[in-house]
């Protein structure tokens, strides 16, 4: 018979056994539980597809689709400046006014001028007295000479003296033109019939020799001067015809021709400078106005697509392309051409056929869930029957 201290030892013991085996069974329980309960509280509710508006895109015509903005320029444009430096007396001509060829445009102080021609007038009659004198003694020798009392040597020294004398009468005499065309030259005058576009000078102000005082535009052929990107140079060379529309003539639409284009681009703007003769110019169309052009580019043709589908990551162009079956979208990588009046062509990257997100590019991710619009939907929907 168990003595019964020892008794109660051994259910003691027992009793503990049986509780660490009841935790060792339970805990793996609990903790798959505990992670279950945190994995379903990450993953969450599925959010609802991403409203988005949507285009399917197909090949347009390129005919009058780049457009570049101009301004109206006359043909020719003459800078007028005085031949002589000095201070400007008067300015005879405002902007906007048409002034005849031979009309003055505007004059110099000749207070410099007058004291300068009188010196050299003085000087020409110094020349002259000492040519004269010069004569005198020639025939004077002349008839020593003949009456034996002067060599030969003698007369020749003297007339070399007398054609000497000469020289310097007619270099005096040359240098008084010359004073005096400076006087003329203080008077500015128009070579041809134009109409002043700009002063650069006035009265008072000292102008040095050359300097731009009035720009005059020539009266008759128009053209328009812009600058071309380059990315539109090529198809600047190519186009095949040129229109122009004016802001201020809203019906009205004239033809240009390219007359010249600048072969290497402006530094600062990186752009090349054009200048295009309009065909039908009329009285209407004023110097200055502001113009589009639009070049025609033949029966080429090309993917275009707004500016508002673009988007850029990594130094590339993408664009959202949704999966007609799945609804999803995915980014594509395309290349982009010329601009046009409704976006940009896309050189490749994209088919005929693609539906191509138009509005909230920025907020997508790939895989993403969109909802076409009632109109998109529709219009896809057609579009992808039609491809199939």
């Amino acid at each position: 018979m168990m003595h019964p201290s020892k008794l109660l030892i051994s259910l003691t013991l027992g009793s503990a056994l049986l509780a660490g085996c009841g935790q060792g069974d339970a805990s793996p329980a609990v903790a798959a539980g505990a992670v279950a309960t945190s994995d379903d509280a990450k993953a969450g509710p599925t959010p609802p597809p991403r409203p988005v508006r949507v285009m399917t895109v197909g090949l347009s015509r390129l005919d009058d689709v780049s457009v570049l903005p101009g301004e109206i320029r006359p043909r020719f444009e003459q800078r007028y400046g005085f031949r002589v430096g000095g201070k400007m007396a008067r300015r005879l001509v405002d902007v906007g006014q048409e002034v005849k060829a031979g009309q003055v445009l505007a004059e110099l102080d000749s207070q410099d001028v007058q004291p300068a021609i009188n010196a050299q007038a003085a000087q020409v009659e110094v020349a002259r007295s000492d040519f004269k004198l010069q004569q005198n003694e020639l025939k004077r020798q002349q008839e020593l000479r003949d009456q034996g009392f002067v060599s030969g040597a003698a007369i020749e020294r003297q007339e070399a003296a007398t054609e000497s004398a000469r020289s310097r009468l007619n270099a005096a005499q040359s240098q008084l033109v010359n004073v005096q065309n400076g006087r003329s030259f203080q008077t500015l005058r128009a070579d041809k019939n134009g109409l002043v576009i700009a002063v650069d000078a006035e009265a008072g102000s000292v102008v040095a020799a050359g300097q731009s005082v009035v720009r005059v535009a020539q009266l008759g052929e128009k053209e328009i001067a812009i600058n071309v990107p380059e990315s539109a140079l090529a198809s600047m060379k190519k186009a095949t015809g040129f229109l122009v529309n004016v802001d201020a003539l809203a019906n009205k639409t004239y033809s240009a021709r390219l007359r010249e284009i600048a072969p290497a681009a402006d530094p600062a703007s990186r752009t090349y400078g054009a200048r295009l003769s309009i065909i039908n110019a009329d009285p209407a169309l004023a110097l200055g106005m502001s113009a589009s052009v639009r070049l025609g580019l033949g029966t080429a043709q090309a993917i275009v697509v707004p500016n508002s589908a673009l988007y850029t990551r990594d130094n590339r162009t993408l664009v959202w392309l949704v999966d007609r079956a799945t609804e999803s979208v995915k980014p594509v990588a395309i290349q982009v051409g010329q601009s046009t009046r409704d976006g940009v062509s896309v050189i490749s990257g994209l088919s005929p056929g693609d539906l191509v997100v138009t509005a909230g590019a920025n907020l997508l991710r790939t895989g993403q869930k969109v909802r076409l619009l009632e109109a998109d939907k529709a219009a896809a929907v057609s579009q992808g029957a039609g491809k199939s």
